[in-house]
């Protein structure tokens, strides 16, 4: 058995925080889940009774821990972990946990600003379909330390991977790797794109030279990293390609999604019939361009994981028809000024929500009408008010869900529930 730790601070007490929490006290470790909201504003699940707990902040105790794991949403810039790194005391992430300590055939590692969730579900399902045992985790809603005894030696991991996990890894090295492309996101805290590129890279660069690592051969950020990336490298195109892919899923960033998951099944020994077959019967995965219900020859369209401009482009590059947009949430960083031309191309209303709302209002003035409003609940109701035979209503929030919701699935779930109440 590997180090374990003696002292073990987790911050952060949502899904995955529980999860580090949960292991290292099954290991026998003193383990302090430290919260920085509220007791009661915060709902704790599942959790060992052996754990230890603060709520309010992060106080001094940490520091006289051993490890401590910042959950993937806790910024690093905090004054704890500031003194941590100070002190020298060991900052890892839960994806370097599992690296660790786990057993398994293989990890099929993938990052990327857009796109993982979908070619993580691909590729997990196509190995499922080949008859091969593996464990679909990660940033995709899993937490990984919830399966490092559940995994062994026959296992595939296909591991979804934040920059947020990424920042905290030391030896973290998948066999097969991934990065589908680098937009402008996260920007509140690697503050410049080349920082987030370069946290990003991290994903590969532990590698060796028989290792795989997959990059988008049409995006620059990822012409650049081949450049410093040590593995054996496979790029995919939607330009070049010649593949006939026969897709249930719309839009052309499925075609990429698609041709990154063959070259990462490929690598893994998996034949190309078999991973044409599985990729035509994808349904393809909740929240993204998620057909909720047809209400009145309206459609209603949940799109709730584009939470980055890049992807709202994506998502509205998907339809012709007219759009009613729900826009909004926590602003990231980036500006939503690249949104115009497709805006004024097809969308007759923008419904603004959420703190973002006013710089929504503000950067997209004039490019369509807007309305400004609170929440989700009161942007669906104006949205079916207005909305008349033919058009389409997507909730593309281009923000994080953070000022309202726990996270986007918990905003997607609330979409659909109002859109099917109406």
């Amino acid at each position: 058995m590997k180090k374990i730790w003696e002292k073990v601070a987790v911050l952060g007490a949502a899904k995955t925080g529980i999860s580090c929490a949960n292991y290292f006290s099954k290991k026998g470790a003193d383990v302090l889940l430290s919260e920085a909201k509220k007791k009661n504003d915060i709902q704790i699940k599942n959790l060992s009774k052996k754990v230890k707990l603060e709520f309010g902040g992060h106080s001094q105790k940490i520091l006289s821990c051993d490890l401590i794991i910042p959950s993937p949403g806790v910024p690093g810039d905090i004054p704890i972990l500031i003194d941590a790194k100070k002190r020298g005391i060991e900052i890892l992430s839960d994806i370097e946990i599992f690296f660790l300590f786990a057993k398994y055939k293989m990890i099929v590692a993938i990052t990327g600003t857009n796109g993982k969730t979908t070619t993580t579900s691909m590729i997990g399902e196509t190995l499922s379909d080949a008859g091969y045992k593996n464990i679909v985790c990660g940033n995709i809603g899993a937490p990984v330390c919830d399966f490092i005894e559940k995994s062994d030696a026959q296992t595939y991991i296909v591991m979804e991977v934040s920059s947020y996990q990424l920042e905290y890894t030391k030896k973290f090295a998948p066999h097969i790797s991934a990065v589908l492309n680098i937009t402008p996101d996260h920007l509140h805290r690697h503050k410049t794109i080349e920082n987030y590129a370069d946290i990003k890279s991290k994903i590969f660069a532990n590698q060796k030279k028989n290792d795989f690592c997959i990059l988008n051969k049409e995006d620059e950020f990822c012409l650049k990293l081949s450049k410093k990336c040590p593995s054996t490298i496979r790029f995919f195109s939607a330009k070049e390609n010649k593949k006939i892919l026969n897709l249930k899923v719309p839009g052309a960033h499925n075609i990429e999604n698609a041709l990154a998951s063959i070259e990462m099944l490929s690598c893994a020994g998996i034949s190309e019939k078999t991973i044409l077959r599985s990729l035509s019967d994808f349904k393809g995965v909740e929240h993204r361009l998620e057909f909720v219900r047809v209400l009145g020859g309206v459609r209603y369209i949940n799109d709730s994981k584009s939470t980055n401009v890049s992807s709202t482009l994506v998502a509205m590059k998907s339809f012709s028809q007219p759009l009613i947009l729900i826009l909004g949430g926590r602003d990231k960083g980036s500006p939503y000024t690249p949104l115009i031309p497709l805006i004024k191309n097809n969308v007759k209303k923008i419904i603004a929500i959420g703190e973002a709302k006013k710089k929504i209002f503000t950067q997209l003035k004039g490019a369509s009408d807007i309305i400004m409003l609170d929440n989700v609940e009161a942007a669906v109701k104006k949205a079916s008010d207005l909305a008349v035979s033919g058009d389409i209503v997507v909730l593309s929030p281009a923000c994080a869900s953070f000022d309202q919701f726990n996270n986007y699935e918990e905003r997607g779930k609330f979409f659909k529930e109002v859109v099917n109440n109406l």
